[in-house]
């Protein structure tokens, strides 16, 4: 009996050294760095040849099935993400009403400063849905295009807009709204 016990102390001691200590354990999605927008340029279907320029605030509206705001969001990838997963999230809205959804799509190019809602890059690839649902993360309601390789380097943008009618979100950047997660 006593060497029973012995042997079974001596198997869960060895199980219990090979497993790390429960500070140093890490989710499979743990974030190694979080890039925020480095420009946040709104465009509006109400004034579409009037370029707003940067802005710290992103706004995205839609009312009565018109008068469209959007958002063109740009980041800087540093060097050395080659070989890394990023993940789009969205974050801390200061404000959001009707649906609270949003959709994210890469656009053609990231020269989006002087872009205006005639004239700006191109809408390339759906990214994904997110639905605001209070002052911390979005849901995220269609994550199918969120993870992507890491750029090695560079300049990316993205346009938010807004999911059905009657509806807003508005973030203060870089603190709030569309990040990108370096897994």
């Amino acid at each position: 009996m006593k060497s029973t016990t012995f042997s079974a102390i001596t198997i869960f001691a060895t199980l219990a050294t090979a497993l790390p200590a429960a500070g140093n354990l890490a989710s499979r999605d743990h974030v190694k760095q979080v890039i925020n927008s480095s420009a946040v340029v709104n465009i509006n279907e109400d004034t579409p040849d009037t370029a707003l320029g940067v802005s710290g605030t992103g706004v995205v509206s839609r009312v009565n099935n018109k008068h469209n705001s959007q958002a063109l969001v740009k980041f800087d990838f540093p060097e050395g993400l080659g070989g890394y997963k990023c993940r789009l999230a969205f974050g801390n809205p200061v404000r959001f009403s009707g649906t609270g959804e949003i959709q994210v799509y890469t656009i053609g190019g990231a020269n989006i400063e002087s872009a205006t809602f005639n004239q700006r890059p191109f809408r390339d690839q759906f990214k994904g849905t997110f639905r605001v649902a209070g002052s911390g993360e979005a849901v995220v309601v269609d994550g199918s295009g969120l993870t992507f390789d890491c750029p090695a380097k560079g300049a990316k943008a993205y346009e938010v807009v807004s999911v059905g009618d009657n509806n807003e979100v508005v973030w203060y950047a870089p603190s709030g709204g569309l990040r990108v997660d370096v897994m």
